[in-house]
């Protein structure tokens, strides 16, 4: 269920998308709101798994669907856990492909088709884990990396240009992001968040 919070702290349903499980929320740049779906918890992930992302207006009516449709053979997502959405209007998925934690980043057109996938740096000692995905004004994305304690950088076209926060800066198992103007927020395992000065002009923060 999708639900509405008032400033007052009233709540109302506003859709069901049972049976499956809503896991990842953000707004669209086009006033919507996206909303990752999943079909079972990651600990339950098998091969015939398949997750999608809807958008849905502040009323609840879905307007479009995106991964997998009746027809589709291919899984373009399996597990969906984020979303967010760059200045091409493209989907930034973090989607959990398997129990033992493996993710990837899969990259949408808004007519859904996918453009690219991203699965770390091989150079790095752990598997790729995310949690969230955040883009900035220039459409360049920032991925969260669990185990490696890093936040990683993309170009909008997918290509890997530099880890911006590691375990030296210090960061401690990075899971959520949050970006505003040129406030990052980063928050940490054992309930830490750190606030960063993100500089876009030289792709530094």
């Amino acid at each position: 269920m999708i639900r509405r919070v008032s400033s007052s702290g009233t709540m109302s349903d506003v859709i069901s998308i049972s049976p499956l499980h809503p896991v990842g929320i953000c707004t669209s740049l086009d006033g919507g709101i996206l909303v990752t779906l999943c079909d079972c918890d990651s600990k339950d992930i098998t091969t015939s798994s398949r997750g999608g992302v809807i958008q849905i207006t502040s009323e609840g009516k879905i307007t479009q669907r995106y991964g997998h449709t009746e027809g589709h053979t291919d899984r373009v997502l399996v597990n969906p856990i984020r979303v967010a959405q760059n200045i091409n209007m493209d989907l930034c998925v973090v989607d959990r492909i398997d129990k033992e934690l493996r993710d990837r980043l899969v990259v949408l057109s808004i007519k859904g088709h996918r453009k690219f996938n991203y699965k770390g740096q091989p150079s790095l000692k752990e598997k790729f884990v995310s949690d969230d995905v955040v883009c900035d004004h220039r459409g360049r994305i920032l991925v969260t990396d669990i185990y490696n304690h890093a936040v990683h950088l993309l170009s909008e076209d997918g290509h890997f240009l530099e880890l911006i926060l590691t375990k030296q800066s210090p960061l401690w198992r990075p899971v959520s992001l949050g970006l505003h103007g040129d406030t990052l927020w980063v928050g940490c395992d054992k309930g830490v968040v750190r606030v960063y000065k993100y500089k876009e002009e030289d792709d530094k923060e």
